[in-house]
């Protein structure tokens, strides 16, 4: 229950950083040019350097094995969200593909990595960057698909998700990790300086997104309720009664908690982008980023707290 407390206290202290992008925005001093730049640098740059300071630490077995798990509890997530999503949304409905894509796709980068690194340290985003490759090696294919509507050009775009730069950071981490490699402090500290600016960072642009999106269309329209609320609870409920009894098994309650947070971070500004590429209503695909990032500060302790009790009950029944 401390850690859901925690997360709570983070995704308010997030909320403010939100509210001022939003401000920021709606008083001109950010506009939609400045606010893709500053994302570029976020997702570029600072979520690369995060990833790859979360692997400086001593190589260890059970880490490794952490990271193991994670990958695959990541698959599982996806799968999850992607049945999920085709049993939420009908086919051929009106705006399908926007809602399907919002449903199985989340911020676990940009907000993610700010939320977990706050509340579980660099060992949490060490587990995180799992969930990060599967979700690009998901995004630039079957999520692709999703929002174009026709297949081609698998090759290609799983080709892009494998040299983006978070997975690029991941491999780069990796081979310090194994090998024990180290940068020299000269280089390293730059990096640190440059890592604690993520948090803020991201949460400016978010904010700054969702004041050029349209608060409002998120908040009026009762459909974007429906689906999201199978994004941010339905679906990460299901997850938390599927993962709690692997601990059973031993593995890491930090572990399943992670992957959890990764899978009910808010839709993906993704949406956005992709809804804007293949011509599908983007407006639309911006009021679900909206209200599901503001509901994501109630919802996200909500969806730990869950994972938490139910860790616990079968701790006490292990007992």
């Amino acid at each position: 229950m401390n850690s859901a407390l925690v997360i709570g206290y983070q995704a308010v202290i997030m909320f403010i950083l939100l509210a001022v992008g939003y401000a920021l925005r709606k008083g001109r001093m950010l506009n939609e040019d400045a606010t893709k730049q500053l994302s570029n640098i976020a997702i570029s740059v600072i979520n690369p350097i995060v990833i790859f300071n979360a692997y400086q630490t001593d190589f260890d077995v059970s880490l490794l094995k952490g990271l193991l798990i994670s990958f695959v509890l990541s698959a599982v997530s996806h799968a999850v969200l992607v049945l999920f999503a085709g049993l939420a949304v009908r086919k051929g409905r009106s705006r399908a593909e926007v809602e399907r894509f919002a449903i199985v796709y989340s911020n676990c980068a940009f907000m993610g990595i700010p939320l977990i690194n706050s509340a579980f340290g660099s060992e949490g985003v060490f587990y995180l960057t799992g969930y990060i490759t599967v979700f690009n090696l998901m995004l630039w294919t079957h999520g692709l698909l999703t929002m174009r509507g026709t297949g081609g050009g698998l090759g290609r775009n799983l080709l892009k998700a494998l040299i983006s730069p978070a997975i690029l950071s991941t491999a780069a981490g990796l081979l310090f990790f194994f090998t024990g490699l180290r940068l020299p402090a000269l280089i390293q500290t730059p990096l640190d300086y440059l890592g604690a600016m993520n948090t803020p960072l991201a949460m400016i642009v978010s904010g700054s997104a969702i004041a050029g999106a349209g608060l409002a269309s998120g908040f009026k329209n009762l459909r974007v309720y429906y689906v999201q609320l199978f994004k941010l609870l339905i679906v990460p409920a299901m997850l938390a009664v599927i993962f709690a009894p692997l601990t059973l098994l031993g593995v890491s309650p930090l572990v399943i908690n992670t992957v959890l947070l990764a899978a009910a971070s808010p839709t993906a500004s993704a949406t956005i982008m992709f809804a804007y590429k293949f011509d599908r209503d983007a407006e639309y695909a911006g009021g679900h980023f909206a209200l599901s990032t503001v509901a994501s500060v109630v919802s996200l302790p909500i969806v730990l707290l869950i994972s938490e009790l139910l860790i616990g009950l079968f701790a006490g029944n292990a007992g």
